[in-house]
């Protein structure tokens, strides 16, 4: 196997423009993982995705990164909560290897491939599953990034998670909004 070090700090993923937040970090022994919490009390201007063609907003002020690290497993997942609550997607960072926590701080091992989980405030329809980022594994294989076992394995950890999705059994999205204050 390749030595792959892309390693991620949970509390740096998807605040570039937020100029003020609020993090808290906390183990839940329950899932044998850890949980932060991104509250974001200001921003440059709202981040905007186009979802099924249409314009949603992603991260504004008010609204809450909820993301767990799993010690267990070969992901990272992040909920995006809005300002009224509701959880516009699951964001799966599948990773290389089992997750890591530094001095209180989770870290993962970016593996490249993602699944985007879209709920039904985002979608304004119903859920949907997409996979995301294969040009990036596909191009970190032909670059020699990673080698031909981390791909396939980045595609084993994904099966393993859409199943869990397809059949609504992922630990973390069943908690739904429970862990968001």
């Amino acid at each position: 196997m390749k030595e792959l070090n892309r390693w991620v700090d949970v509390r740096k993923k998807q605040v570039r423009e937020v100029t003020n937040l609020n993090v808290s970090i906390k183990k839940l022994d329950e899932l044998n993982a850890y949980l932060t919490l991104k509250e974001v009390k200001d921003i440059e201007q709202p981040y905007y995705i186009y979802i099924n063609g249409e314009l949603v907003k992603k991260l504004d002020k008010n609204y809450t990164i909820v993301e767990y690290t799993p010690l267990d497993e070969s992901y990272n997942v992040r909920a995006h909560v809005n300002d009224k609550k509701e959880i516009l997607e699951y964001y799966f960072d599948i990773t290389y290897g089992k997750n890591k926590i530094v001095d209180g701080i989770p870290y993962y091992n970016d593996l490249f491939l993602d699944i985007i989980y879209y709920q039904e405030p985002a979608t304004k329809s119903s859920t949907y599953i997409h996979l995301d980022d294969r040009a990036d594994l596909e191009n970190a294989l032909r670059e020699g990034v990673i080698d031909k076992d981390q791909y396939d394995y980045a595609y084993q950890v994904t099966e393993k998670l859409l199943k869990e999705l397809k059949t609504g059994q992922n630990r973390f999205v069943n908690r739904g909004i429970g862990d968001v204050p």
